[in-house]
């Protein structure tokens, strides 16, 4: 057994000195600029992408609400361990959020969507941890209107007063804040 790894080891030094890679090149090393420009894809990656396909869920439906020709606000996507749920909770959704968006001064639009559900102006999510006894996540994903014109409003239209930013209103329910767009994210 020494000897198999006494003559394996010089072949193994020899052909990694012959076969140098490009990995252990000094001077392939990635400038500042480089990584400016991957962490700014990276993020942009991040901004388009679907909430839930970012967090690895396999989503059956979502929900995208909108301010009535008008930016996108939010996009809640469930998994599908939610497919017996949908046809309940789909059942009066535009009438719910037409009241939620006249007592807060917006007009809402619902667009029910078969798969994942994206919107490009992305700069914050929430994670819930389920409901109804089902514990995949629900993810939302919020644009700056959504965070600001929708969000703190409607939890003000439910009678919770005391919240300083969407943050608090996302933690308030034992959900998750991620936060994209620090200069644009309201915590």
């Amino acid at each position: 057994m020494k000897t198999k790894i006494k003559s394996l080891l010089p072949i193994l030094f020899i052909g990694m000195s012959v076969f140098q890679c490009d990995l252990f090149d000094p001077k392939s090393k990635i400038t500042n600029n480089e990584l400016v420009e991957i962490v700014t894809l990276q993020q942009l990656n991040a901004n388009s992408m679907s909430e839930g396909q970012r967090l690895g869920l396999t989503i059956a439906y979502s929900h995208r609400f909108s301010i009535k020709n008008g930016p996108h606000l939010f996009c809640r996507e469930y998994s599908t361990a939610y497919l017996e749920k949908q046809a309940e909770w789909e059942l009066n959704i535009e009438q719910t959020y037409t009241t939620i968006g006249n007592a807060i001064g917006i007009e809402i639009v619902v667009e029910r969507i078969n798969g994942p559900c994206a919107i490009n102006n992305k700069i914050s999510a929430c994670h819930y941890d389920g409901v109804d006894g089902i514990n995949d996540l629900i993810p939302y994903a919020y644009s700056t209107e959504g965070e600001h014109d929708y969000l703190l409003p409607a939890y003000v239209y439910y009678g919770i007063t005391n919240l300083k930013n969407a943050k608090e209103a996302c933690e308030g329910y034992n959900g998750t804040y991620v936060c994209y767009d620090p200069s644009k994210c309201w915590q």
